[in-house]
Order: C-alpha cells, then structure tokens, then sequence
C-alpha cells in the first residue's frame, strides 16, 4: 500500500504538524506551500521536504491526497473548495466559510467530492481537562446536563500588526467585525457534542471597543445559544481586554457541576455545605482521575501539540478506514454559524435563528 502524500499550507503554523503526520507508516507529507518564499525555503530545507509552492493553486493540482489548512480565516472557504474540487481530503483550522452562500457551495464541493473526508481542527475537543469533563458528564457523574459556559479570554492584540505597523490578517478582521463572527470557537464544541444538539438562536452583546479603539471588534462578546430542548449555553470571548488568560468550560447538571479545571459531584456533604453558602468539596482533575478511573486519559503536557496529536490521529484513522472524522463538515458548518449569528445578534440587537447546514 503507497503511503498516502500531505501537503501542508500556511507554515508559520502548519510545520508543526509534519512530525505528526509522519509518525503514521500510511502518511507522509511531500510537499508545503507559503506565501513567504524564506519560510518555505527554510522549512523545506530543515525536513528535506522538496515539493515547495507558493501558489495554492499548484498545490492543489498536484500528486497529494491530504491538504492541511493552516492559512487566515478569510480564505479557509475558497481553499478548502479548491482542494475538494481537486480531490483532496481537508483538515482545516477553524471558521469553515465566510458567510452562508460560501458555506453552501463548501457543502455542495463536499458533497460531489466523492466522499474525501473534511475535519476541523478544534482542540478543546482533546485537552485533558476538557476529556475528563466530557466523559464524567456521559457517565452520568453530574446527572442531566442543563447548560454550559464556554470561555476564551485570550490577549492577542499584538497579533493585529506587523512590525511595521501593517495590518495583519487578524488586524483586518477585528477592523471589519464586532467579534460575533469567531465566539464559537473554542467556546462550543465540546458543549454541542455533549448536548447532542444543534443551537437554533444566539444573542450576543459587547460593550463596543475601548481599549483598541482602532478595530471595531469589541473588548469582550458575550453569547447565549439556545438549544432545542430548551437548554443553552453561554459562550464568552475577549481578545483585547488586557488580562491573564482563561480558557475551559462550565458544565451544570441536576447533580453537580465542573468548572474550568474542578467539578463538584453531589454528596450529603457537599448539599450540606451549598445550602449553608459555602463552598463544599472541590475535587481536582487528578482527584477526579484517580476516583473514576480515567487513567486512560493521557496528560496534554505537550500543550496544542498533544491535542493537535489526537486529531490529527483521529483525522488520518477517518482517512484510511473510510469512516467520518469525529468533527466534520457539517460540524465546522454549525459553529462558524453560530458566529455568523453571533455576528448579526450585535449589529441588531435581536435574537438571530442559526443557519443550519444538516
């Protein structure tokens, strides 16, 4: 069996994933492409990667299976459309499509592409801490799921200029949207998977932009996404507020609760402590390892390197045993929605229904 060939595309991040895919006998990747014709020399000439392109186009229309999508968010649409016109399965970094036309005709190249597979990337689907939150919840360890809260409180407005002052993609974005359109990521893909739900309408409000009054993007967004059933959950952003940062999920149920990095099951004691207003027992992720038995949950200690380990795994086994990847097209559809309503809810002030893609 030929080992199948990955090109790789956008490699200020992207050459972090070329000892990942090589650590599959099945895979190797062949070929990179950059804009920036030093970076690619200089990648390509460090992991003697010869195939080099700096026209996307190029690489689509060459011999690779697999194109791993590390590029801006304003052209993950086009290029991914590209690739599975051409033949190639897609793993794709977050936001699928600019708006919904772009998302249909994705789904549509998708559809016609003869069943390559498309997953993206949202690593808080394998952070450890994330993982023990999930499969105590499936466990029954909180009892029924009410809501949950999603936060990435993460300063990144460095990352709006380059060193002379130029915009840079992300700069771009934050002058041209309020921040609805990215508050799903990493804020509800977790929640959704262990809901088992679609959100059919989000409200989201921000207090307009004040410490970086050069973007229109807001300090902090905060989001409700109303499933269904009649459940929500909240999602909250903040990438130009200044402060540390703070990144994981809450999770309630009619038995107890986690938060962040510590969960707290009900007991006698615990109800005890709550109805007389203190805090009860907390119990640590590895307390919570140790008394439900998840060893088998490896530490992330590599950080975006351990998570981006398992998917890519997880990716490459959907790739070679014809089956779909945990977090498909249909997936990366829903939560780029969900911020295209987000998106809408800020502009107008009103409940915005979700585009639903399936």
């Amino acid at each position: 069996m030929r080992r199948l060939k990955v090109g790789l595309v956008g490699l200020a991040q992207a050459r972090d994933f070329i000892d990942l895919f090589n650590s599959f006998a099945e895979i190797e990747v062949t070929a990179l492409c950059d804009t920036n014709a030093e970076l690619l020399a200089e990648v390509g000439d460090r992991h003697g990667i010869a195939q080099r392109y700096t026209d996307y186009a190029r690489l689509v229309e060459s011999d690779v299976d697999i194109i791993e999508l590390s590029t801006p968010i304003p052209v993950h649409g086009q290029q991914s459309i590209l690739a599975l016109r051409n033949g190639k399965h897609v793993l794709c970094q977050y936001i699928a499509a600019n708006d919904p036309h772009e998302g249909e005709e994705l789904l549509r190249s998708w559809e016609e592409s003869g069943g390559k597979k498309y997953m993206f990337i949202e690593t808080d689907c394998y952070e450890r801490k994330n993982r023990i939150m999930m499969e105590l919840a499936r466990r029954g360890v909180f009892g029924d799921l009410i809501m949950g809260q999603g936060d990435y409180l993460h300063y990144c407005e460095p990352l709006g200029c380059k060193p002379d002052g130029s915009l840079t993609w992300r700069g771009e974005m934050w002058k041209a949207n309020l921040g609805g359109n990215i508050l799903a990521v990493h804020t509800a893909m977790p929640l959704l998977e262990l809901f088992g739900e679609r959100a059919r309408s989000v409200c989201a409000v921000g207090p307009g932009s004040h410490t970086s009054p050069e973007y229109i993007l807001n300090d902090v967004v905060y989001g409700i996404a109303k499933l269904p059933s009649g459940r929500f959950f909240q999602m909250r952003h903040a990438f130009l507020a200044p402060r540390p940062a703070l990144c994981g999920y809450y999770l309630q149920g009619t038995r107890g609760c986690f938060e962040y990095n510590r969960a707290a099951p009900s007991s006698d004691s615990n109800l005890r402590a709550w109805s007389s207003m203190q805090e009860g027992e907390w119990m640590s992720l590895d307390e919570l390892v140790s008394a439900y038995h998840l060893e088998q949950i490896d530490d992330d200690h590599d950080g975006h390197m351990s998570a981006w380990g398992m998917c890519v795994r997880d990716f490459v086994m959907a790739v070679l045993n014809d089956t779909q990847p945990r977090m498909g097209l249909l997936d990366a559809l829903h939560v780029t929605a969900i911020g295209w309503a987000a998106e809408e809810s800020m502009r107008t002030g009103k409940v915005v229904d979700v585009v639903q893609f399936d």
